[in-house]
């Protein structure tokens, strides 16, 4: 038999522990009925590249707890950001706008010889020791931009959306990481915009 408050095993199953005070009630349970749904507002980046010649660049999300409704001790040394289930039962996305992507960075276009790549990183009991769940998934696709329609209607940038792993009922602890690799020698560094957002 499990007790989940072994402290107050009942006088008839051997306990005598009926003095001890109850721990304290993690406030994320207590209040779980009146949370509202999660939101993560990431704000607006610069997402700088570490050369000039085939550059790469990495973003990642903060660690999501997808279950801040679980006991707080479980949450291992650190903690995460957390996202609440919306009252229609919905767990939201991570949404991402990388945008810059038809800007001249000294005679090239910020999507010149770029691929992009992401990569889920999960783990069911500690933040700290999220671990990737899939190779790298290419989507470059998202950030072709057409450059025969006038600058003023090309596409800018690109929108995300990304679903926690097993989205139904997902892991607890969740983060994307997203993956830049340009093959091309720019003369000016590449600084794309990352607009990123929970909910």
């Amino acid at each position: 038999m499990y007790w989940n408050r072994p402290q107050l095993v009942p006088p008839s199953a051997g306990g005598g522990a009926t003095n001890i005070p109850p721990p304290p009630q993690n406030e994320l349970v207590a209040n779980r009925q009146n949370n509202t749904a999660g939101l993560w507002n990431g704000g607006n980046i610069t997402l700088a590249t570490n050369s000039l010649a085939n550059p790469t660049a990495t973003w990642r999300s903060p660690v999501f707890d997808l279950r801040p409704d679980l006991p707080f001790l479980s949450q291992g040394t650190r903690e995460a950001t957390p996202i609440y289930r919306s009252k229609t039962g919905d767990w939201g996305s991570l949404w991402v706008v990388v945008d810059g992507l038809n800007q001249n960075f000294g005679g090239a276009y910020g999507f010149a010889g770029l691929t992009v790549k992401y990569q889920e990183r999960v783990s069911p009991i500690d933040p700290t020791i999220v671990k990737n769940v899939n190779d790298p998934i290419d989507i470059t696709g998202e950030f072709a931009v057409d450059t025969s329609l006038p600058v003023a209607k090309q596409q800018q940038g690109a929108l995300l959306q990304f679903k926690p792993t097993s989205d139904v009922d997902p892991v607890r602890y969740w983060q994307i990481v997203l993956y830049f690799d340009w093959t091309y020698t720019f003369t000016v560094p590449i600084q794309l915009r990352v607009q990123s957002a929970y909910y």
